[in-house]
């Protein structure tokens, strides 16, 4: 991550100044542009004249804003990102103003420190803004604009549909469309083709000679809405709402907008009101004198008035104002229940990822594990971010005793109550009257069904969750209440290209739609820093996404060259996870990694489990203690055995539609991959058993490694090999007793790799009819998926490694996981996967009483994941309050469970 001369992160859209390297004409300010970064680790920076500056290094530029804050955005110290976080409740901006004039864009003083409340910009609705006509709320995801065109001679014409008729003359102006319009009044302008021939002319005719002109009036024809509630009505919005486009956008009535629309430098605009002005900004080294604030008109309407432009014979048209920099404070809640108010926009960091148990006060929360069983919700007071550790008032019992006081937990114990969705700056609407769950209390504050356009009183922004239980709600009418979370509807965030999805490819018939225009700016949208994160700070599970935007990366071409190419990259790579996997494959007890000792004598995660009582050729572990007690050192577990009949249990086993197996080419392909399974599965890590029955089924075990936050736990998985197999891969199925373990690893059982097209990839990542197998899946699952650092798994999360984001999450997710491990062994000794009740109950005779002295120094402060082999230097620390608070809680069922099978030593870590 690139840091400033100050030392600050630098993020994109990040306002920064500069020394302009050309010459001053840009100005010495900028917006960092969603780029990667140049040549040389170099930046490229938009200004305020559109133009685009390439090659600036970050050592040379200064963090000064961040317009993009907003309310409901996660966010951290800049000085210290691996402390708490906090949520943004409130934002204040300023704007300093200038006009550019002439054919090099000076930019003339116009007036400092506006708020944004006292402008307009060019287009008066933009792309995702809510707007409300009557009782619908409903956002815009497309428009129309006409343009007005003017020629030296005074001629004007009008162009409809502007935005695929007309382009700039100057380049930098694409760039300054980000938010808004395309087109301003000033512009130079040529039309494509015989565009203004084909146009009304207002003023005069059309002429051969007329190729280019100015832009002297932007106005919009139309808009197309996407209806998404009313206050007035719980029927099908589809049926009943009003048309999608809406023809004269002057009825519609502006909410709010979306996240991704905000004030920054370049941004075009005019005074919504000529008693708006201000005083001209002053000098950045010196501030403005109380005089020159206290009598800003005279000043202000000289400016107003040079702006209006007319050079064009006949025509006059005022040009816009463009944002020259940008001031924005933040009001934040930190997760220790602190507040914060008017905190500098650069001191802060928006913290896009944040683990699941990164609560803020507010948020309602229940019991995940280790509770009464009760679902009663309680309120986040606070939290804090290293014991990971939580402040809840349960509400039952503050209703029942109003001096009840809060409980401390372990973060892991808890999770998002899934029935309140409400989070900061989230736009809600009150629900229809009559609707029985509600209070009477709230009666007289539902508005009738019948509203006017300007009625906004039931549409409203979330501003704060109070620690009763209710929600804060400003409204738009400007009032305040208090409302329980069961009393509004949240409006999801989504995306304009979702929506326009949803709506059908019916809208882009219409010839009055911007396509272009609106293509940009949902492409910056969705770029903008805190599209993403509103979404993710709603609470939604991701479930069962299984590829990114369900998008896989199509066939490779084929071709005997290219297929022998194919061929050895599938090889390398297998040898690759091999190769990664070995420091956790034990094939002689003589090699295992060094077990970590208790400082008993007593030998904790060390090497492979089950290896000394399922291989026939282990020979116990090195301290004898596994031999003792009720152990049955005569228990053998082959690694590969093709058993009679198929298990009543298996995910598959009625999985028949596309048919069972296949021809001779298919039964003897599939005798090869248990050929390879038998002679070359990792060594007393991995088990696996096919069957005569359903030669087209198998089971899977895999034993943790040493080293990962999986140690001594037992993984099942079954398989199913299509009848197409191998042009199809297999389908492999976890199982997951609900507990998701692993990015990779779903809830439901599914499984996201890239060899089992479950997941994108490209060249040998994907599955190879000719060279892939089911060892590599094997070999791929262990390796790849039960890691080290099984965080980094999430898709996109890799390029988090060393990041603030990856530091802060990567330990809370291997704590979590470990817990999850613990979770999974319970379940495993009380349900086992038919066909493995003897190598589990086995297993964890063995291992039991070394799983119950990991956790022990994992309560004394060990880190997880670093009691077998060396400890990595950033694991050299203590594991979490919260941790350790919630593995005492897992530790007696744990203890129960291994003494059930009668596991010796049990007994003295009662205490624990």
């Amino acid at each position: 991550m690139m840091k400033d001369a100050s030392g600050r992160s630098i993020r994109p859209f990040d306002l920064v100044a500069f020394k302009s390297t050309g010459g001053g004409a840009h100005g010495d300010r900028g917006g960092v542009l969603n780029e990667r970064p140049g040549e040389g680790n170099t930046l490229a920076v938009l200004c305020v004249d559109g133009g685009k500056v390439d090659g600036v290094k970050p050592s040379e530029i200064t963090v000064v804003d961040r317009s993009y804050l907003y309310p409901g955005i996660v966010v951290a110290s800049a000085s210290d990102t691996g402390g708490q976080l906090g949520v943004v409740t409130g934002v204040d901006r300023a704007l300093d103003l200038v006009r550019l004039d002439g054919e090099n864009n000076a930019a003339a003083p116009v007036a400092g420190g506006v708020s944004p409340g006292e402008l307009r910009r060019v287009r008066v609705l933009n792309l995702g803004d809510y707007v409300v006509s009557g009782p619908w709320l409903g956002r815009v995801v497309e428009v129309s604009l006409d343009v007005d065109v003017a020629f030296d001679d005074g001629a004007v014409c009008r162009v409809a549909d502007a935005c695929r008729k007309l382009s700039s003359l100057r380049g930098g102006d694409g760039l300054s469309r980000l938010r808004n319009s395309a087109f301003y009044p000033g512009q130079l302008v040529v039309g494509h083709r015989s565009v203004f021939r084909a146009s009304p002319w207002l003023k005069g005719y059309w002429k051969p000679s007329r190729e280019r002109g100015t832009v002297a009036k932007v106005e919009m024809a139309g808009v197309l809405v996407y209806w998404i509630a009313s206050s007035s009505t719980t029927t099908d919005i589809e049926a009943s709402a009003l048309p999608a486009y809406q023809r004269n956008p002057q009825s519609l009535t502006f909410f709010c907008s979306p996240p991704s629309c905000y004030w920054t430098i370049g941004d075009r605009c005019f005074f919504r009101t000529p008693g708006g002005h201000r005083a001209p900004p002053a000098d950045d080294k010196e501030q403005l004198t109380k005089s020159n604030r206290s009598r800003p008109g005279r000043m202000a309407m000289k400016r107003v008035r040079r702006g209006v432009d007319r050079s064009h014979a006949h025509t006059e048209f005022e040009r816009p104002m463009s944002v020259a920099s940008t001031r924005t404070t933040a009001d934040v809640l930190w997760q220790d229940g602190t507040r914060q108010r008017g905190v500098a926009s650069e001191s802060l960091l928006p913290f896009v990822t944040r683990n699941v148990h990164d609560f803020l006060p507010g948020q309602h929360v229940v019991r995940a594990r280790g509770g009464d069983g009760s679902a009663a919700a309680g309120v986040v007071r606070g939290l804090s971010c290293r014991d990971r550790t939580v402040s809840v008032l349960w509400l039952k019992q503050a209703a029942a005793m109003p001096n009840s006081g809060d409980e401390i937990l372990s973060a892991y114990d808890l999770a998002i109550d899934g029935n309140f969705n409400v989070f900061y700056g989230n736009v809600v609407v009150r629900l229809p009257h009559g609707d029985s769950s509600r209070g009477s209390s709230m009666h007289e504050a539902v508005v009738p069904p019948a509203q006017s356009n300007d009625d906004l009183s039931w549409v409203g922004h979330v501003s704060d969750l109070c620690e009763d239980g209710h929600v804060l709600v400003k409204w738009g009418n400007d009032k305040t209440t208090k409302v329980l979370p069961h009393e509004i509807a949240v409006i999801k965030l989504r995306m304009v290209s979702e929506m326009l999805r949803e709506m059908g490819d019916w809208v882009h018939d219409d010839g009055g739609i911007d396509d272009a225009d609106n293509a940009q700016e949902e492409t910056t949208a969705s770029q903008a820093p805190g599209a993403a994160a509103h979404e993710q700070n709603q609470g939604a599970d991701d479930d069962d996404t299984d590829t990114e935007d369900g998008m896989l990366v199509a066939a490779w071409a084929t071709g005997p060259l290219l297929l022998l190419q194919r061929v050895r990259e599938v090889i390398q790579i297998a040898s690759q996870v091999l190769a990664r996997c070995k420091k956790y494959i034990v094939s002689e007890p003589a090699q295992r990694s060094a077990p970590f000792s208790d400082g008993n004598g007593d030998e904790v995660g060390g090497g492979g489990a089950a290896a000394a009582s399922t291989s026939e050729n282990a020979g116990g572990d090195s301290d004898g203690s596994a031999r003792q007690g009720v152990v049955d050192d005569s228990f053998r577990f082959q690694q590969f055995e093709v058993m009679l009949q198929s298990p009543p249990d298996h995910h598959y086993l009625d999985n028949t539609k596309q048919g069972i197996g296949g021809g001779k080419k298919w039964i003897k392909r599939v005798h090869k991959e248990w050929n390879i399974l038998e002679n070359s599965l990792p060594a007393y890590t991995v088990y696996v058993r096919a069957y005569e029955d359903r030669m087209d089924l198998l089971r899977v075990v895999m034993v943790g490694a040493s080293g990962t936050p999986y140690h001594d736990g037992l993984f099942f998985f079954d398989l199913q090999l299509p009848p197409t197999f191998p042009a199809a891969p297999p389908s492999v199925n976890y199982r997951s007793f609900g507990l998701r373990v692993n990015p990779n690893l779903y809830p439901s059982g599914t499984v996201c790799l890239s060899l089992l097209s479950t997941f994108g990839g490209q060249g040998a990542e994907l599955w190879s009819p000719e060279a892939s197998s089911v060892l590599q899946i094997v070999v791929s699952i262990q390796g790849l998926v039960l890691n080290a650092q099984p965080y980094y798994n999430e898709a996109g999360y890799e390029a988090q490694v060393g990041t603030p984001e990856g530091r802060r999450n990567e330990l809370p997710y291997s704590e979590n996981t470990y817990l999850l491990n613990l979770q999974t062994m319970i379940h495993l000794l009380r349900r086992p996967p038919a066909g493995f009740e003897d190598f589990v109950r086995n297993h964890f005779l063995h291992r039991g009483r070394h799983v119950l002295l990991a956790c022990k120094a994992y309560l004394e402060g060990r880190v997880v994941g670093t009691l077998g082999g060396e400890a990595r230097a950033a694991d050299q620390g203590r594991s979490s309050a919260g941790f350790r608070l919630a593995l005492a809680s897992v530790v007696p069922r744990l203890v129960e469970a291994f003494a059930a099978i009668g596991a010796h030593g049990c007994d003295e870590f009662d205490r624990l």
